[in-house]
């Protein structure tokens, strides 16, 4: 079985086939980026749960559901799974999955972003992390409050210095067919460009899902959302959950520094092997005057 490839021969044969580096890039990512050690995706009935580990033990969970109080709106609930969080680069910062409007091959959903809710703590190296209440934008010097009983925050980011957990629709992350149209984050995620979150929206690292108690400087004075964070979204009549495309990408950090992918990563790097195998095909046959051969339209992710 193949399980990995060499990048550069890849690019380059990519390239040859008539690819753009700006469109491979993404899936470059994915293949290159530490990524799933172990991955699942379970159909309930009820749920659909991903979840993933990384080689270097950080681990992340996305479950999907349909609210029990109107059937027309899909709930996300997005957990960072790992053990305690020490470092920027173990904050669960953005997931990606896709939502279909019919069948399980069918066209993207056109999900709307309703809501976004969970607990923001202001990260204390020497002291109990506080628990707090945010409402943007952050440049405002009353953006925090502390509440008496702990009260969860509005996480949606819409506008310029918001800086919590943007949603973005139409993108194209090549980890399945079809491609990952939907992700929420609160990182740039420069690395996964043009995949990324708008940096004027979103910044930095701040917002993103830690476990435990801050402990170390590089997290300090930071305000994070502990655990989790639950997400609503509609744009359907009646919403079911087959729709859910068996396919999610969590990342963590900020390019991000680690991604875990569901399916298993061994999956992705035979389809990309079985992509460029396809393509060497193509230009062989295309270098064959003589030869009447049908050729397979190449797939989408290379530019014609």
């Amino acid at each position: 079985m193949v399980t990995s490839i060499s990048l550069l021969a890849f690019l380059k044969v990519l390239k040859r086939a008539g690819c753009r580096f700006t469109v491979l890039l993404p899936m470059l990512v994915l293949l290159s980026a530490p990524t799933s050690f172990g991955s699942s995706i379970v159909y309930t009935g009820t749920s659909v749960v991903a979840s993933g580990t990384s080689p270097g033990g950080l681990s992340a969970r996305a479950t999907f559901t349909v609210s029990a109080t109107s059937s027309n709106v899909l709930q996300l609930f997005l957990e960072n799974t790992s053990g305690p969080t020490t470092a920027p680069s173990q904050l669960l910062t953005s997931v990606y999955f896709n939502v279909l409007s019919g069948t399980t091959t069918g066209t993207s959903a056109p999900l709307m972003y309703q809501s976004a809710v969970g607990q923001v703590y202001i990260g204390l190296r020497t002291l109990p992390d506080r628990t707090a209440t945010y409402t943007p934008p952050i440049t405002s010097g009353t953006a925090f409050s502390y509440p008496a009983i702990p009260t969860p925050s509005n996480l949606m980011a819409v506008n310029p210095n918001d800086d919590t957990w943007q949603f973005k629709t139409g993108l194209s992350l090549v980890a399945s067919e079809p491609p990952l149209a939907f992700g929420v984050g609160t990182a740039g995620n420069s690395g996964l460009s043009p995949n990324n979150f708008n940096g004027n929206i979103v910044n930095g690292f701040n917002f993103g899902i830690y476990v435990g108690d801050v402990t170390t400087q590089n997290l300090n004075n930071a305000p994070l959302v502990r655990n989790s964070i639950a997400f609503e979204f509609s744009g359907f009549q009646t919403f079911d959950l087959s729709k859910v495309s068996p396919h999610v990408v969590f990342a963590f950090g900020t390019e991000p520094e680690t991604i875990i992918t569901v399916p298993e990563p061994g999956t992705l790097s035979l389809a990309a092997f079985g992509l460029l195998a396809a393509l060497v095909t193509r230009r062989r046959l295309r270098g064959r005057a003589s030869a009447s051969v049908h050729v397979a339209k190449a797939p989408e992710i290379c530019s014609a």
